[in-house]
């Protein structure tokens, strides 16, 4: 094979990697409602410091595009900042029949709630300025492994609201 054959195959192989094989290589993310204040100010600095990867995979576009949003990989690992507390910490009163221990995870300084659902985990920060969540999809069997990758981020950029050192 000549170089100009090979070349003028490799051009369109190259094309369909950098845009997905052919589908769009941007993610659908609901934004959050736009937190205000100290929140919103904590979202934008926690978006200029994400990671460029998390577990090995590349940031992704979303869309819409948001500095409340951001991506990594395929399947998807999904960030929203400002979102609202879940459920899961929304009782009123723990002393409750039927209240749910909520399940929690401390990465790298943060305190992160979480909730498995069909597609995978979800992760919720907690005693946070703004709540960040994290969803991770099913494919990692260890799906708190990608808050390494963006804890030190969060507890850079988010402030705490409790101090639990003392606790």
């Amino acid at each position: 094979m000549r170089p100009t054959r090979l070349l003028a195959w490799l051009l369109p192989v190259t094309v369909l990697t950098a845009t997905g094989c052919g589908g769009s290589d941007h993610v659908e993310v609901a934004a959050p409602t736009p937190p205000a204040g100290a929140a919103a100010e904590a979202c934008r600095a926690l978006h200029d410091a994400l990671p460029a990867k998390v577990m090995d995979a590349g940031v992704r576009e979303t869309s819409p595009k948001s500095t409340l949003t951001a991506a990594w990989g395929d399947p998807a690992i999904v960030l929203r900042c400002g979102v609202g507390l879940p459920a899961s910490l929304r009782v009123v009163d723990p002393t409750k029949v039927g209240s749910e221990p909520v399940d929690s995870v401390e990465v790298n300084g943060v305190t992160w709630s979480f909730a498995k659902y069909a597609g995978g985990v979800r992760f919720t920060t907690v005693y946070r300025r703004a709540n960040v969540e994290m969803t991770v999809p099913k494919k990692f069997t260890e799906p708190a492994a990608p808050l390494v990758d963006v804890a030190d981020a969060v507890a850079r950029t988010v402030p705490a609201t409790l101090d639990l050192s003392n606790a």
